[in-house]
């Protein structure tokens, strides 16, 4: 089956290197793309990397649950792999999910997700936590878009999930099997620390923040995948060192 790792983003270019470096590394044997929707027109995107589609909206789409469910209906794979652009996928990701994504099809189940993945904070894995990790999730496009998707004004991540609660098949993973971590801090803000409920109020805000950070750059910007550390090292550096017996 097809995979689209979709990507929505805006203004993010000095970050999404290394989340087109994730999708790059992944292990995954099948068809595999990755869509990034990009709605910053003062940011227009390229990326000559196999297997990346990169769509430039002319203006921004000012609800992020309306922007979510545009990128899953510009996809043209079976399975949605939830793409964040400031967060970090380990190659094991699309070949792990995939396998539990057809467990859960065994009892028709359309939506797999993990209960844990790693924290990312002060420039090291800080922990194994939990919490929605909407970020991790493999899902039906079909399932996804026949259940409405995320709700508009909503937080796009919770109100996707809860669309898809029914069919969703959860699974607890140990540390050596988890794939994904996500990044707190740094060089992003992020909408969830806000606190704002309104969606229309978030998106301004979160637009003036995007334009005014120290790292935005305008005009046209190339991708050049990599990043920034070894990630798979780091994970192996933290399983060492607090879970050992996890292997």
């Amino acid at each position: 089956m097809k995979i689209s790792c979709v990507c929505p983003t805006h203004g993010r270019a000095h970050v999404i290197g290394e989340a087109v470096e994730s999708f790059r590394r992944q292990t995954y044997k099948g068809d595999m793309e990755m869509l990034i929707l990009n709605d910053c027109p003062e940011q227009p995107l390229s990326c000559d990397a196999p297997g990346v589609r990169i769509i430039n909206l002319p203006e921004p789409i000012p609800d992020a649950s309306m922007k979510f469910n545009r990128a899953v209906e510009e996809a043209d794979g079976d399975l949605i792999a939830w793409w964040e652009d400031d967060d970090i996928s380990l190659p094991r990701r699309l070949e792990y999910s995939e396998r539990l994504w057809k467990t859960g099809l065994r009892d028709e189940l359309q939506y797999v997700k993990v209960k844990k993945a790693f924290l990312w904070k002060d420039q090291r894995i800080d922990s194994h936590a939990a919490n929605l990790f909407f970020g991790a999730s493999l899902f039906s496009r079909e399932y996804y878009l026949s259940v409405g998707g995320a709700v508009a004004g909503d937080w796009p991540d919770m109100s996707a999930h809860n669309a898809m609660a029914g069919g969703c098949c959860e699974f607890d993973v140990i540390p050596e099997l988890t794939w994904f971590i996500y990044r707190w801090g740094g060089p992003v803000h992020h909408d969830s620390g806000a606190g704002i409920q309104d969606g229309a109020t978030r998106f301004r805000q979160f637009r003036e923040r995007t334009l005014s950070h120290p790292r935005f750059r305008p005009g046209p910007q190339h991708i050049i995948p990599a990043w920034r550390r070894d990630y798979v090292a780091e994970v192996r550096k933290w399983i060492d060192a607090n879970a050992p017996d996890q292997r």
